[in-house]
């Protein structure tokens, strides 16, 4: 699946709304990101509002104090 980035939420939403009874698909919130991310199987591609930087943040990235 290909990965698409967006900054604004209400970009993810109209995809969804897009996708909506033509396309099987699941819709993720992330409280913690503020994030909605959309795994649409018909287009098969993973949309999603949070930052880059956070999704491709490694476990033992996580947590730690410097």
């Amino acid at each position: 699946m290909k990965v698409e980035f967006y900054e604004d939420p209400e970009d993810i939403k109209r995809n969804i709304k897009t996708c909506e009874g033509r396309h099987v698909q699941q819709i993720a919130y992330s409280s913690y990101h503020d994030a909605f991310t959309q795994i649409c199987f018909g287009c098969d591609v993973v949309r999603t509002s949070m930052k880059e930087e956070d999704v491709n943040q490694k476990d033992d990235d996580a947590g730690e104090s410097k």
